[in-house]
This record gives C-alpha cells, sequence and structure tokens, in this order.
C-alpha cells in the first residue's frame, strides 16, 4: 500500500530522527531492512531522502509508462533482460543481482552544477551485512556523452553503455557514481590534469578511487607496442590495456591487456581492488 504524502513525510522525518547527529548514513541495519520490507518503494523514497538528499528522484515499479524497463517474475530476470546480450558475460554479477531483495525504477532530473545525468535509473537493494545497498544501472545509451580528445568510446564500453550508461552503488558526490566497485557514466570518463608525472589525457577512468576527491580508479589506457607479445584471451582490443591510476602516486603496476568484461564481472562482486585485472576467456 502505498503511503500518502503526509505519511511519507512523516516516516521521512521519524527515520532522519533516529540516524546519528550529523550521520549521512541510516547505520541501523534492522531501520533500513525495515524500511524496504514494510514499505517497498516508499521505503526507497525514503532511504533516497535521508541519504541522498541532492540526488532527488521519483520511484516507479518496473514496467510504469515511460520506464525503458518491464516488469518481471525475479531480480534476476530484471537484471538478465537489462543487459540484454552482455548478460551471458556477467554471470557472477547476474547471480549477485539475483539477490536484490527489490527492484525498481527512478526518474532523476540532472543537478546543473555537477557532472549528472538525468532520466531513467533500474535500482536494486542488494542484502549486505549493514542493510539493504542501492545499486543503480545507468539509462541505457546509443550515443553516450563523450569528450574525450584522442579518444573514442572502446568497444566493449560502447555496447555495455547501450545498456547501462554507468552501473554502481548510488553515492552523491560527483554525480551518482560512487566510491565501491562499479563502471562510471560517459561524461566522468575524463581526468582533470593533476600534479602527477603522468598525462592524464592518455587514460580513460572507468572508476572513481578512494581519497576524498574520488582520487585515482581503474583505467583504459593505450597498449604500449610490444608490451605483451600475446594478449590475454578474452582481450577484444590489443591496443587497450588497464591501469590502477592515483592522483598522487600515478599508474600504479604495468598496463595490461585485458577482457574489460571478464574483470568487470569479478570486480562488481568483490575481487581485491588491488591487484591487476587477469583476462578470462568469454
Amino acid at each position: 500500500m502505498t503511503l500518502s504524502t503526509a505519511g511519507l513525510k512523516s516516516l521521512i522525518t521519524t527515520t532522519r530522527k533516529a540516524m546519528k547527529p550529523g550521520a549521512a548514513y541510516i547505520s541501523d541495519p534492522k531501520v533500513r531492512s525495515a524500511l524496504l520490507a514494510e514499505h517497498d518503494r516508499d521505503g526507497v523514497r525514503v532511504l533516497l531522502a535521508c541519504e541522498h538528499p541532492k540526488w532527488a528522484a521519483e520511484v516507479f515499479a518496473l514496467g510504469d509508462p515511460g520506464c525503458p524497463w518491464p516488469a518481471a517474475a525475479t531480480a534476476q530476470d530484471v537484471a538478465t533482460a537489462a543487459f540484454g546480450p552482455l548478460a551471458a558475460h556477467f554471470p557472477r554479477l547476474i547471480k549477485r543481482l539475483s539477490g536484490a531483495t527489490l527492484t525498481c525504477a527512478v526518474r532523476h532530473a540532472p543537478q546543473p552544477d555537477a557532472p549528472d545525468l538525468g532520466g531513467w535509473f533500474l535500482m536494486y537493494a542488494l542484502p549486505e551485512r549493514g542493510g539493504p545497498t542501492l545499486w543503480i544501472g545507468g539509462p541505457p545509451d546509443p550515443a553516450p556523452e563523450f569528450h574525450v580528445e584522442g579518444w573514442e568510446v572502446p568497444p566493449e564500453l560502447a555496447a555495455f553503455y547501450r545498456q547501462h550508461n554507468g552501473f554502481g552503488v548510488l553515492l552523491d558526490e560527483f554525480g551518482w557514481t560512487g566510491v565501491g566497485p562499479g563502471v562510471q557514466p560517459s561524461v566522468q570518463l575524463a581526468i582533470p590534469q593533476v600534479d602527477a608525472e603522468v598525462k592524464t589525457a592518455d587514460l580513460l577512468r572507468l572508476s572513481r578511487g578512494e581519497g576524498d576527491a574520488g582520487e585515482g580508479g581503474w583505467c583504459f589506457s593505450h597498449a604500449k607496442p610490444g608490451a605483451r607479445k600475446k594478449r590475454p584471451a578474452g582481450a577484444a582490443d590489443p591496443s587497450l590495456a588497464i591501469v590502477d591510476f592515483d592522483d598522487r602516486l600515478g599508474i600504479r603496476g604495468e598496463a595490461v591487456p585485458f577482457d574489460f568484461y571478464g574483470f568487470f564481472d569479478r570486480w562488481m562482486v568483490g575481487d581485491p581492488k588491488d591487484e591487476l585485472p587477469i583476462a578470462e576467456s568469454p
């Protein structure tokens, strides 16, 4: 049963009072779980209002008018349909998403003062030790906004954006992308020039790092000719490599050719971030 406007405001007020002073996150897992178990999509509205007030969004059921994702019987069906032809590349991630306690769609207007995307987003509430965590997939985008001189969107990433222009844990900073594992939307791929001994225009940053300003992260890089005599199985483009980049320390480790899909599938379910990826066969 959907709450009335007054009922929703009352629940938001009650939940905010239960949060620790100055906290931006509902730390009690029982409170988080109860919000979704008892209030379904209204619980999502409360989480957004309390934890992501800058990321205001309307919440809808899958299949509602205008929503790009159809209603489905299970979370696994939702994820499989959303990733479409790429679903076969992400068996670990699909399995993880199939455990979602709730799936819904949200519609968000872009923030004028942030590198943000607007439109429809697919949301999963995934069980975690600290209570449900909101993961989102960006809107399908056949022609993503992209402005990095000397680069074209890598084919694997372009195919990914056709299903989701970005995917990961919902956070406010720097648009909707988060510190946790995930692929940033196209508007976030460029890296500002910093005081590291590296030409950042040579990199496309797939993810945010862990610093206060989102330092570093996994990046696409142009592979050096002759760097490897034989590219790994599954690496579709031998001219691309991946590096771990830190805004203060520069490139950490050696750029290596890799299989983007295999890397993404492992990374999203908890592979260590400090290890260079190992390419896998499709």
